[in-house]
């Protein structure tokens, strides 16, 4: 590949043109977890602020746009978040922004374990979620959200944030492939990414993401993570079904939170060096029709296909100051091994590499692709 030239997908016509009439533009509500880090709600609320689109005033549309209402749903009661919520409640009203403000009842004080606070922030989540769902947040004038966007208190979102979450959201209505619509790349410290490619991927990466009603009452709801560790229960093959998930290869959120978390800021080094994304892009004129499922796959793997095989990651390393480049791993074991020698997330998931899209997983060399993928091939995740 020529020396500076982006890395995407070609455009091929496709029913998925995000810009047109597909896109709802209400019932998309911005959900906010929160429990005792006001300092960070605080942050998570002004980044909101400055980044989500302002309502319409026009005689054809008096709605909120995406991401509108905002419900900031907080784990008990603390004075500090109610204070908070209180005057970002005050700024948001003047750009015509409802925020509603929900508590989640605490039936006892939480224990301080990891296991018993990742229980306990699931049970938030279930609860939340129900509520959202069902319409019981805020007032009757809300209509029944078709999806939700979900932040934690500790999530910074990038200016273009609401404007991708709007652009995606018709392709994750209409695609049954499709499980989940996240903003983060858990490989996004990683230079030279083109920030207007976006990608699907097997794992479901969490951290500013977006799911359907539908999703949510017909499946997920009626046995929500009943040990905890929410996020890991939604990458279990039992959950996700085979489904995938839109990701960006530029990160549209930044996690900050390094202290007080459920984690323990469990990959604080990594997560503090993911670049977000801080040149917008004006997604609703982006024509997204190659994330449409049989035609990514087609594209993707003549993309993979087409690169130059190297036998070492010496060699590979070589390779790819000329253009894309891939490598066999035989195991998972051998891929630990390539992950951390080239400085990516080299954990799994429901035995799913982080990014990896049918076992492939790819990072960024100067202005090509390498990619790391199954010897043999792989048909599903074992």
């Amino acid at each position: 590949m020529p020396e500076g030239e982006s890395v995407r997908l070609p455009i091929i016509s496709s029913p998925f043109h995000p810009h047109t009439e597909n896109i709802v533009s209400s019932g998309s509500p911005l959900l906010i977890f929160t429990c005792q880090r006001a300092n960070y709600l605080n942050r998570t609320l002004e980044n909101v602020y400055a980044s989500i689109s302002r309502p319409q005033h026009d005689e054809e549309n008096e709605e909120c746009r995406f991401g509108c209402p905002i419900i900031v749903s907080e784990d008990g009661e603390h004075a500090d978040i109610r204070t908070i919520v209180l005057s970002y409640r005050k700024k948001f009203e003047v750009i015509g922004i409802p925020l509603v403000h929900m508590h989640h009842p605490q039936k006892k004080k939480i224990l301080r374990s990891t296991s018993a606070s990742y229980v306990a922030l699931a049970r938030h989540y279930g609860w939340a979620l129900s509520e959202v769902f069902a319409g019981k947040a805020g007032d009757s004038s809300f209509s029944l959200p078709h999806r939700v966007i979900i932040l934690e208190e500790d999530i910074q979102v990038a200016p273009d944030f609401f404007s991708y979450m709007e652009s995606t959201s018709s392709i994750l209505d209409n695609d049954s492939t499709l499980f989940a619509v996240s903003a983060f790349n858990d490989n996004g410290h990683v230079d030279n990414g083109d920030p207007k490619r976006l990608l699907r991927s097997d794992f479901f990466p969490g951290l500013g993401w977006m799911m359907t009603r539908d999703l949510w009452i017909n499946e997920l709801q009626k046995n929500w993570a009943p040990d905890g560790y929410w996020d890991d229960w939604l990458r279990d093959s039992t959950q996700r079904k085979g489904r995938q998930v839109i990701r960006p290869e530029i990160s549209r959120t930044y996690h900050f939170g390094t202290e007080g978390g459920v984690s323990g800021n469990q990959f604080g080094s990594i997560l503090e060096q993911v670049k977000l994304d801080e040149k917008p892009i004006r997604w609703e004129m982006e024509d997204l029709s190659y994330l449409e499922n049989s035609l990514y796959k087609t594209q993707y793997m003549e993309l993979v296909t087409n690169s130059k095989f190297a036998t070492t990651l010496d060699e590979a390393e070589q390779m790819s100051k000329t253009g894309n480049v891939r490598i066999e791993y035989d195991s998972y074991t051998q891929f630990r091994i390539f992950a951390k020698k080239i400085g990516i997330m080299d954990d799994e998931k429901a035995k799913v590499p982080r990014t990896a899209y049918n076992g492939i997983v790819e990072t960024r060399r100067g202005n090509s692709l390498l990619f790391l993928t199954p010897k043999g091939g792989i048909v599903g995740y074992k």
